[in-house]
């Protein structure tokens, strides 16, 4: 059993809550659908049962991202605004 503070407990589960509706992508002026799995693998750096898989999840999503030509985020916030949870 591993304990975990209240505010890490907290955001892991905001964003393990993604329900995929892709509002997120479709808000973005970049057309970034790697917000959408960012916000779907987040919750693996915020717990620690998650740490093993982490790095391994990530690394593997952002090597197909980038051979599917992805846009870069450029951190203008509206895929954070458009979220419905």
């Amino acid at each position: 059993n591993i304990p975990v503070p209240k505010q890490d407990a907290d955001l892991a589960m905001d964003a393990a809550a993604c329900i995929g509706c892709g509002a997120c992508v479709a808000a973005c002026p970049n057309a970034a659908a790697a917000l959408f799995v960012g916000a779907k693998i987040s919750h693996l750096g915020h717990l620690p049962q998650g740490q093993p898989e982490r790095d391994r999840r990530a690394l593997g999503m952002i090597r197909q991202m980038n051979a599917e030509g992805f846009a870069n985020c450029t951190n203008i916030g509206e895929c954070e605004a458009a979220c419905p949870k």
